[in-house]
């Protein structure tokens, strides 16, 4: 009774009319929620998806197994009864980077996205291995909505590939099947491909809430706030019919002001701040510590210090609360202003308290901030330049902020920065990576001249390879790379062009500097041929003769060129796609066990994923496809899984979205050189 008193205390805070913008929200997804759960679906005996082609199945790990993964995903709120690396690819260090002022930054074209190609050979059937494979066949028909209107169209007027797909009826999906797929996703995943899907069955959150049920709905939320969807989250309409007096409205409130608040609508997020408070006692655990943040950060916002110290002793004495969020309550009451150490967990709300009483932000940054602030921190005005440019490239390295973002924080280097007169060598360390980085991306894309162009290109993307950002960096370096023309006097950078336009969709481009690698390697032709096979199964539109470049894949795997286990991930993709895979490659694979590490997900899953591209139900299928790959995305799912999701994928209509989880599942390990 006497927390119920202390919290509905705060209630008497004054609503601040003309306030400074603020940020809250706290791990609510941590608390254990009560709530009527779904019902499983039947587990099948075999999850898996058997090879269209029918071939049979060799070294199934499953069988005979269940698969489970109680860490990853977890409960959330439900509106009835409350809440609930692989080491960088090299790059030869360029020579001296050649003097360059940065002019005013020009605006900088967002950078494209996009997928992805077929073989030659012996079908595998023959050779009875299959990697990747599991046992229950795909038909190729399919029933329930027209298939022709799931067919992902490349956005009009881009050069990109991959630009992000048009999925039909996506918001078609059983609240019951949402609520339970939704609370699987525990973590953003490692994959631009899953994010942009994801986006499209997480955003339009206002025309579909009315149509769910509660738990559904809280579900949604919550996901869009543990994913980093913060924009969706603060635009969620709170469903029809709930009594503002309830503490079911209550928890749909609170999760809508944590994204007002960490989108910086801090006025926004606190009109509905007393509400929310006069029905504390009626919420979950986590949600009253929530509560709790909300009325002490409204409270600093309307400098009403009497309610901050009130919010503080009651945090205090609550058992568990976030640490984070009790130091900011602590010292703004006190004005004191705190250390943060790198190892503390940040929330937006606690990173606003924390702010408010004065910390630093450099230390801020440097924290381990949750996905939501990682989402909006890099363009948190109240951040020096700086300190936004080390937050973006945390954000990038999690596959939250899209590259284009990257871009332009980096285009927020100090104007007039000279590169050369930056630390180097032993002094470098004593600088900032992140705004050296940003210095040479600016630099990088304003030189015209070719060869100096190519020279701060290999520096920036050298760097970064170093701090584990090399694709959100080949990323936004795919526009910039594109404008330069392939010529013999930088035959060298070719396959460091052909990388970064592959990472950006533009696959003719990559297929010219291929060309002239053909001519201009300085190892001679066919030194490249198998970053040909890569850009072929990157195209989706590629035209007949798919395929004709996994001759030099061949070579490769008999020289050993390949690790067993990404030969296996190599010939699960492939086979994936319908290539005709040659037979020493099939032959290469099979001399090795298959790989039994990676992600698998729980019984079936994979079942369910069959069935859901089968039927056509896009959205049911994307959440599907994201629980199968697993938090560590293409290149850390088990290749039974990896395969079983490319497929479906295909079956449903989403070639490119197919072949670029592909390219994603290949990439990071695919063989590179130190020339170029």
């Amino acid at each position: 009774m006497a927390l119920g008193v202390c919290v509905l205390g705060l209630a008497g805070i004054a609503i601040p009319v003309d306030a400074q913008e603020g940020w809250p929200y706290s791990a609510w997804n941590d608390e254990e929620r009560k709530a009527k759960p779904a019902p499983a679906p039947p587990a099948p005996a075999n999850e898996a998806l058997r090879p269209l082609d029918g071939a049979p199945r060799f070294g199934d790990p499953r069988t005979g197994n269940a698969y489970s993964d109680g860490n990853w995903g977890r409960d959330g709120y439900t509106g009835a009864a409350g809440a609930g690396s692989g080491a960088a690819p090299s790059f030869a260090t360029p020579p001296a980077v050649d003097r360059a002022d940065l002019s005013p930054l020009e605006p900088i074209a967002p950078v494209d996205d996009g997928n992805s190609s077929h073989g030659s050979g012996v079908p595998p059937a023959q050779q009875g291995y299959v990697p990747g494979r599991a046992g229950s066949e795909v038909p190729r028909g399919g029933s329930g909505a027209d298939r022709s209107q799931m067919y992902s169209t490349p956005a009009a007027n881009t050069s990109s590939s991959w630009a992000p797909a048009t999925i039909a009826d996506v918001n078609h999906i059983d609240p019951g099947e949402a609520e339970r797929l939704l609370k699987t996703l525990s973590a953003a995943p490692k994959s631009r491909t899953l994010r942009e899907l994801l986006g499209s069955v997480l955003a339009n959150a206002g025309a579909a809430a009315h149509r769910e049920g509660q738990s559904a709905a809280a579900a949604k939320i919550d996901a869009q706030l543990r994913l980093g969807f913060v924009e969706e989250a603060a635009a969620f309409p709170i469903p029809e019919g709930l009594n503002r007096e309830s503490s079911d409205w209550a928890g749909f409130a609170l999760r809508r002001s944590v994204a007002m608040l960490a989108l910086g609508r801090g006025e926004d997020a606190c009109r509905d701040a007393r509400d929310i408070i006069a029905v504390a006692d009626g919420l979950p655990g986590k949600d009253k510590d929530l509560g709790i943040l909300l009325s002490g950060y409204c409270g600093a916002l309307s400098n009403t210090s009497a309610a901050v110290t009130l919010a503080a002793d009651v945090a205090r004495d609550r058992s568990g609360f976030d640490p984070a969020g009790l130091a900011g309550l602590e010292a703004v009451a006190r004005g004191a202003r705190p250390r943060i150490p790198t190892s503390l967990k940040l929330s937006p709300i606690a990173y606003r308290m924390l702010q408010k009483a004065g910390a630093d932000p450099g230390q801020l940054v440097a924290a381990q901030a949750d996905a939501a602030l990682l989402a909006v921190m890099p363009v948190d005005g109240l951040l020096p330049a700086e300190a936004r440019i080390e937050a973006a490239e945390k954000s990038a390295a999690a596959y939250i902020l899209a590259p284009e973002m990257l871009a332009k924080s980096y285009g927020e280097a100090p104007r007039g920065t000279d590169i050369e007169a930056m630390p180097a060598g032993r002094d470098a360390e004593t600088g900032s990576p992140a705004l050296r980085r940003a210095v040479l991306y600016v630099a990088a894309t304003r030189q015209p001249t070719p060869l100096r162009k190519v020279r701060l290109v290999r520096a920036f993307l050298d760097s970064s390879g170093k701090a584990g950002l090399l694709e959100p960096a080949l990323g936004i370096m795919s526009e910039p790379v594109s404008r330069i023309a392939p010529v013999d006097e930088i035959g060298w950078f070719a396959e460091t062009a052909v990388e970064a336009l592959l990472v950006g969709g533009r696959i003719e481009e990559a297929r010219q500097w291929l060309q002239l690698a053909e001519n201009a390697d300085p190892r001679g032709p066919g030194a490249l041929a198998h970053w040909a096979a890569l850009v072929d199964i990157a195209d989706p539109s590629r035209p007949a003769r798919r395929g004709d470049s996994l001759a030099s894949l061949e070579r490769m795997a008999l020289r050993g060129d390949f690790k067993p286990a990404e030969l296996h991930r190599l010939a699960t993709v492939l086979d994936a796609l319908d290539y005709q895979v040659p037979i020493p490659l099939w032959e290469a694979a099979s001399r090795s066990p298959q790989p039994t590490d990676g992600y698998l997900p729980p019984t079936g899953v994979l079942s369910e994923l069959q069935q859901a591209a089968k039927s056509g139900e896009s959205a049911k299928m994307i959440l599907l496809v994201a629980s199968a790959i697993g938090p560590d995305g293409p290149a850390g799912a088990h290749i039974i899984a990896l395969g079983d999701v490319i497929r479906a994928l295909k079956r449903a209509g989403m070639e490119r979205e197919a072949r670029r989880l592909g390219v994603e599942a290949l990439f990071t390990a695919w063989p590179r050189s130190a020339q170029g």
